[in-house]
């Protein structure tokens, strides 16, 4: 029988829960801030917990009309509608071979859920600001701002995904022209 494909995000949800709850006792004060790997391609990127909602297998997501290629369409969140954005696309990656083991990350920014489509994801990460290593070499003004940097992890490169960046960006829907 195969795995539950929910079974590793409710493990890293629980452990997001668990180090939230440990971050609002008095004694503990740590500089490292949590994220979630998430996995582009053979890349790896990083998204802060602070944001994430729900870890799903992905749904069946409806199109829409008139909308930004990166922007699949919509979901259904336990009755609420959620956009859902292919990262890929609007990070201009090439695309990949349809896989049964997509996830789409449910995120909240101010009072605004979205669904963020990812190859698969990875673990959780404890990183500081020291961790920063380098600025992210992108192009558009759109992509800079959607990234806080890159991080050295594990004989690797993370890029980390600023999300506040990525969902106030002026590009985010709109219309390539």
């Amino acid at each position: 029988m195969p795995p539950d494909p929910t079974a590793p995000g409710e493990r890293i949800l629980e452990q997001v829960r668990r180090d939230r709850a440990q971050r609002l006792t008095p004694e503990t004060e740590s500089v490292h801030l949590q994220y979630l790997t998430v996995r582009l391609r053979d890349e790896w990127y990083a998204l802060r917990v602070d944001y994430l909602v729900e870890l799903l297998p992905a749904p069946r997501i409806t199109r829409v009309p008139s909308v930004p290629e990166h922007i699949l369409g919509v979901m259904n969140f336990r009755g609420e509608v959620l956009s859902v954005i292919d990262l890929k696309r609007f990070f201009a990656l090439p695309q990949s071979e349809p896989s049964p083991d997509l996830i789409v990350v449910v995120v909240e920014h101010g009072e605004v859920r979205t669904g963020l489509l990812v190859d698969g994801v990875g673990d959780l990460v404890p990183l500081s600001p020291g961790d920063l290593t380098e600025e992210p070499l992108v192009a558009g003004r759109a992509q800079r701002a959607s990234f806080e940097g890159v991080v050295r992890f594990k004989g690797g490169l993370i890029s980390l995904i600023n999300l506040e960046g990525l969902l106030q960006s002026e590009d985010i829907y709109a219309t390539a022209r």
